[in-house]
């Protein structure tokens, strides 16, 4: 690979967003894994998504006949999202969800949960969410499951290009910390840009014990991708 001499270190997304769906892969058909329980648990039409990135699934949602608010902390991405989504799109932190509205379903998927930091976090995003959420609504997300701290406790590094920029990818865990350092390297004409993404694995009971605490009923589907993912339902009462 070309070594550029200047390098940069960026926001997270603010040059991911552009090439994020290509990298992960993500078409429409990788959603689908979602729907069912979205169909089976969220009674109603209106969902609130949290950490939408790039729309894809707030434009699947909405083909699916929902009345669908796009939300994302990441400025990046809600640019990105116009080019998939033909929707409403607000900026919004999960960790300080504020909106006149309440909704019969809210999501959260692709282990966007897994960004905030501590238990005290969790709870302010869990509180926000059962505060939106009307009486039987559910609130569908999932995180890393234990089993990828022990996928990247030796590391992986990926070198490659798309659309003609060159970059690189690591991925490495730390099992004292609990979390996953994802570190990517983009080589362009004139600079280096460096992303770098630290998320946390969270123990199962703990945010079970956090969504009974804000009253939420809870549904726990372990490995709902097999050693990748785990799945959270929190129906309010």
């Amino acid at each position: 690979m070309v070594r550029s001499k200047d390098s940069q270190t960026i926001d997270n997304y603010a040059f991911l967003a552009d090439i994020y769906d290509d990298l992960m892969i993500m078409d429409k058909s990788n959603y689908d894994i979602w729907r069912p329980y979205i169909k089976k648990y969220i009674t109603g039409k209106k969902i609130l998504e949290l950490a939408s990135g790039s729309g894809v699934f707030a434009e699947i949602l909405k083909e699916d006949g929902y009345d669908v608010l796009a939300s994302d902390i990441s400025k990046a991405m809600h640019q990105k999202a116009k080019e998939n989504f033909d929707g409403s799109y607000i900026e919004l932190d999960m960790r300080d969800i504020k909106l006149n509205d309440t909704f019969d379903g809210i999501i959260c998927i692709l282990d966007s949960l897994n960004y905030l930091k501590d238990e005290d976090e969790i709870l302010a995003t869990f509180k926000g969410v059962h505060d939106h959420l009307n009486k039987g609504g559910a609130f569908i997300f999932d995180c890393h499951a234990l089993a990828r701290l022990d996928e990247f406790k030796d590391g992986y590094i990926e070198e490659d290009e798309i659309d003609g920029i060159e970059y690189q990818w690591t991925i490495q865990s730390d099992l004292i910390t609990k979390t996953i350092s994802q570190n990517f390297v983009f080589y362009l004409d004139d600079k280096i840009l460096k992303e770098s993404h630290v998320q946390r694995v969270f123990e199962p009971e703990m945010l079970i014990r956090l969504l009974k605490k804000v009253g939420l009923d809870v549904i726990y589907i372990p490995d709902f991708i097999e050693k990748e993912k785990d799945l959270y339902i929190g129906v309010k009462r």
